[in-house]
C-alpha cells in the first residue's frame, strides 16, 4: 500500500471515529507533510483521495475541512449489488446480435464515454511510449526488418517474464505466445482446446466480449453465479464434474463488470479444482496491474502446479488498446500444441513489440503504473460518490471495486437496461446494458459504466439525464 493510502485510512477512522469532528478545519498540506515527514506531493495525493471519498471538503483560499458525519453515512448507504443463486446447466449464448450492435457503438464519440471500457487519453503515457518507440527502432537489428518469430520476439517475451517475476510469479519466455491483444489469445486457445458445440465454464454476469467471443467461435457456455465478492466455488466445482466442459474462462483479479479479486485460498482452491477434474483453466488477467496498491494481486497460474492454466492478458488496460499486444502462456503439458498455436496466431508488428520491450526495460512501464494506480482510485472513488449522491432518491446497488475502474450498477427489476441503453443513445451518451452480460434476462435491471475518464462536466450531465430517466420510469 502506498504512503499515502496509509495516511488517508488512518484519518478515516479519525474521522469515523469522531476524533476529527464534523466541520473541523485540516491542517494544511505543509503542516501535513512535515507532521507525517511525507513531501507535500504525497500530502496534496492523500487529501484528493480523502475529497474524492467524501470525508473532506475544500474550500477555495481557506483549506480543507472534514465533512458532515450525517453526509458521510448517506453517502456509504450505496448497498452491493446482488444476484440470485441458479444450478449450472449448459446453454447457448443468447443476444449476439444485441453484443455486435452495442460493441461497435460502444466506441463511437458521444457525449459521455460511459460504454467501452479504457483509459483517457491523459493517463496513457505517450511521451514514454514515444521514446521507447525510437529507442528500440535506433537500436534494432537488420533481422527485425524480416519476418517476426510468430511465437513473439524474444525481447520482449524476456521483459515480460522479468516484469512479472518483479511481482512474484515466473513464467518461462519460451512459454509465453505475443498475441494481437488479449481476445485474439483467448480465441486461438479455445480453438486449440475445444471443438465447435463444446461448453464453456464462465461465472456471471461475465464481460460481454468474451460470451461474444464464444458465440462467434460456436461455443455454448455453462454459467455459475457470481457477486460483487466473487463466485461460486462450490458451484464451479458442481460444473466441472457433471457439466461435461472441459475449459473455463475466468478472471480472479478485478473481473469484468462486477471488479471482484478473489483471495490467494480461493486462487489456489482453483487451480487444485483444475487438475483434480483435468478441467483447463483460461486466466484472463487483463485488469490485474490496474490495482490500488503498490503490489499486484497473484494470478491463478501462480498455484498451477500441474499444467492446467493458459495465461492470458495485454497493456490494453494499461497503456493502450491501440498498441494491440497481448499474450497466452502455455504449460509444458501442451508442448504439443506449438506447432498448431503459431500456425495460428498473427504475426504481432515488431517494432511496437521491441517498442514495449524497451518500456519494460527502461522501468518506464513500471512508472506508468505507480502513477496510474493512485490516479484510478482517485477517479473511482469521485465516480462512486458522485453516482451515489444522483441517485441518493432510488434504491440502486453499486459496485466497490479495489482495482480497475469499471462500475456495475443494478436498479429495481422494474427497470429494463436496454430501454435505458436506447435512451442513452438518443442522448449521445454511452453504456452497457446488463442484458448482455449473461444468458437470458438475469441483469436487466443492471448496466456497466467506465470510469476510466476523468469526471467530466460532461459526464456529470449525462449521469443526471440517466438520473431523470431512472427517476420517470420508477414513478410511470
Amino acid at each position: 500500500m502506498f504512503q499515502y493510502q496509509i495516511l488517508a485510512n488512518q484519518l478515516i477512522s479519525k474521522i469515523k471515529d469522531q476524533e476529527l469532528k464534523s466541520g473541523q478545519k485540516m491542517l494544511s498540506l505543509r503542516q501535513f507533510s512535515r507532521q507525517h515527514k511525507v513531501s507535500i506531493n504525497t500530502a496534496k495525493t492523500c487529501y484528493e483521495l480523502l475529497e474524492a471519498k467524501g470525508f473532506i471538503y475544500a474550500v477555495n483560499k481557506s483549506g480543507y475541512f472534514v465533512q458532515n458525519i450525517k453526509r458521510l453515512k448517506m453517502l456509504s448507504n450505496a448497498k452491493l449489488p446482488c444476484h440470485s443463486d441458479f444450478f449450472p446447466h449448459v446453454q447457448e449464448v443468447s443476444h449476439l446480435d444485441l453484443q455486435i450492435q452495442i460493441q461497435e457503438s460502444a466506441t463511437k464519440k458521444k457525449l459521455a464515454q460511459l460504454g467501452s471500457i479504457q483509459l483517457s487519453p491523459d493517463l496513457i503515457p505517450i511521451a514514454s511510449l514515444k521514446q521507447s518507440m525510437l529507442r528500440a527502432i535506433k537500436n534494432s537489428k537488420a533481422e527485425d526488418f524480416l519476418y517476426s518469430n510468430r511465437q513473439g520476439h524474444i525481447l520482449l517475451r524476456e521483459a515480460l517474464s522479468n516484469h512479472w517475476a518483479e511481482d512474484g510469479f515466473y513464467i518461462e519466455p519460451e512459454h509465453i505466445y505475443i498475441s494481437n491483444g488479449c481476445m485474439p489469445a483467448l480465441s486461438v486457445i479455445v480453438q486449440r482446446l475445444t471443438q465447435v458445440g463444446d461448453s464453456i465454464i464462465v461465472p456471471t454476469p461475465c464481460y460481454n466480449g468474451q460470451l461474444q467471443l464464444l458465440a462467434l467461435l460456436k461455443r455454448k457456455i455453462v454459467e455459475i453465479p457470481a457477486s460483487p465478492e466473487g463466485f461460486d466455488l462450490e458451484r464451479l466445482e458442481q460444473a466441472m464434474q457433471h457439466s461435461g466442459a472441459k475449459v473455463c474462462l475466468l478472471t480472479a483479479n478485478y473481473q469484468n463488470p462486477l471488479g471482484f479479486c478473489l483471495t490467494n485460498q480461493e486462487k489456489e482452491k482453483i487451480a487444485r479444482l483444475a487438475a483434480k477434474y483435468q478441467c483447463y483453466i483460461i486466466e484472463d488477467d487483463i485488469y490485474a496491474e490496474c490495482c490500488f496498491d503498490d503490489l499486484r494481486p497473484l494470478p491463478i497460474k501462480y498455484w498451477d502446479e500441474k499444467g492446467y492454466v493458459i495465461y492470458c492478458g495485454s497493456i490494453s488496460k494499461t497503456v493502450s488498446p491501440a498498441y494491440r499486444i497481448g499474450w497466452f502462456c502455455i504449460p509444458s503439458r501442451l508442448a504439443d500444441l506449438h506447432a498448431k498455436l503459431i500456425t495460428q496466431n498473427i504475426n504481432v508488428n515488431t517494432p511496437l513489440q521491441l517498442g514495449l520491450a524497451d518500456l519494460i526495460y527502461s522501468r518506464a512501464y513500471r512508472q506508468h503504473l505507480n502513477i496510474l494506480r493512485p490516479k484510478l482510485w482517485k477517479q473511482l472513488e469521485e465516480y462512486r460518490h458522485f453516482i451515489s449522491e444522483a441517485f441518493k432518491e432510488i434504491s440502486f446497488g453499486l459496485t466497490n471495486p479495489q482495482g480497475g475502474y469499471i462500475l456495475w450498477l443494478q436498479f429495481p427489476e422494474k427497470i429494463d437496461s436496454w430501454e435505458m441503453y436506447c435512451f442513452a443513445q438518443r442522448q449521445e451518451i454511452n453504456i452497457v446494458p446488463g442484458l448482455v452480460f449473461g444468458a437470458g434476462s438475469r441483469y436487466n435491471n443492471c448496466i456497466r459504466i467506465n470510469a476510466g475518464h476523468p469526471l467530466s462536466n460532461e459526464i456529470k450531465q449525462a449521469i443526471y439525464i440517466l438520473t431523470d430517466w431512472l427517476q420517470q420510469q420508477l414513478k410511470s
